[in-house]
């Protein structure tokens, strides 16, 4: 326990010097059947269509298509997604997820293209949250520790590289997060659709981060006005009348419903208006402010990155780590 203590102590030392991402990434929030998402030193530009060993990248920041090869791309995709300092058994079961539901993301782009992606398989941006970092950019943000970082990171997606998590022979919708809030959620809370693999799984290990837990205050006049794009909601009365004592909360924690000034609101609806970290939070006004206590990092479907750390530090191996949250899988 002590020594698990002092792994805990790196993290949170970590979570200062590289802070995540609201989650943030290509994944975040969005129906993965349906939504968008949200770069190596080797990438080219390319007019090859039928290749299936690249990515196909659009860059939303110069609108540039570009591909980049799958394991390079694999790579970066896990270095941005997770952090070095986790177990390399977690950084396994990262690179299988990543390679799956890019995967995926790819096959469904090339059978019915979205002609704003310009050819391309999904987008990215090298500014802000990329969905992944090319070499050069892991060497700015590592400086010294880059060949330590990039060769663990380099090695754990070599061993696993190619292969994909199924069901009923299809690859899945292999979803992410940070940190859940003790469990994991149904999928259909979140997006309205509902996958057989992307069900609720406790993950204990989730509550020793750091980061577990976040808390946001806001005054009326803030609470207001980042609420003033949602429709139907008119704020009347004095602020410690606008909260409704009508919370209600999935099994696995996630807001569905809360009302303010008797508007009906979801917790993914404050969450993106909000900055929350999670839709699993409660809330009180308190002197003169609209506490909201977070807790959990992303939208809580799938694979928990911390929590995957958590079970690889207790002996798992990464087939098992997604296994465990993905379920009735097969790896292949």
């Amino acid at each position: 326990m002590k020594r698990y203590l002092i792994w805990a102590g790196v993290v949170y030392l970590m979570l200062l010097l590289f802070p995540l991402p609201l989650l943030g990434r290509s994944q975040a929030d969005k129906d993965p059947h349906t939504g968008k998402p949200s770069t190596s030193s080797s990438s080219t530009k390319s007019n090859d269509k039928s290749s299936d060993n690249v990515f196909r990248l659009l860059d939303s920041d110069t609108g540039k298509v570009y591909d980049v090869s799958e394991i390079d791309f694999v790579t970066g995709a896990v270095a941005a997604e997770t952090y070095p300092t986790y177990h390399t058994e977690a950084l396994k079961a990262q690179a299988v997820a990543s390679y799956t539901y890019y995967s995926v993301l790819r096959k469904r782009q090339r059978a019915n293209p979205d002609k704003g992606l310009k050819g391309a398989d999904f987008e990215d941006t090298q500014s802000g949250f990329p969905v992944f970092y090319t070499t050069n950019q892991l060497k700015e943000r590592w400086g010294s520790s880059f060949d330590t970082y990039y060769n663990k990171i380099k090695g754990a997606v070599n061993e696993v590289f190619g292969k994909l998590i199924t069901y009923d022979d299809q690859p899945i919708t292999a979803v992410y997060h940070a940190i859940s809030a003790g469990t994991t959620e149904d999928a259909a809370v979140v997006w309205g659709t509902s996958y057989p693999y992307l069900q609720p799984v406790a993950s204990p290990g989730d509550k020793l981060s750091p980061a577990y837990q976040s808390v946001v205050s806001l005054k009326p006049d803030e609470l207001k006005s980042k609420l003033s794009d949602i429709k139907d909601l008119t704020f009347s009365g004095e602020p410690d009348t606008w909260l409704g004592d009508d919370l209600q909360t999935s099994v696995s924690g996630t807001v569905t419903h809360i009302s303010i000034c008797k508007a009906p609101l979801t917790g993914m609806q404050l969450r993106q208006a909000l900055g929350l970290r999670s839709a699993c939070f409660s809330v009180k006004y308190s002197d003169g402010s609209f506490v909201f206590t977070v807790q959990g990092y992303g939208h809580n479907v799938g694979m928990s990155q911390y929590g995957a750390d958590y079970l690889a530090r207790q002996g798992l191996k990464y087939d098992e780590i997604l296994h465990y949250y993905y379920t009735d899988v097969v790896i292949k």
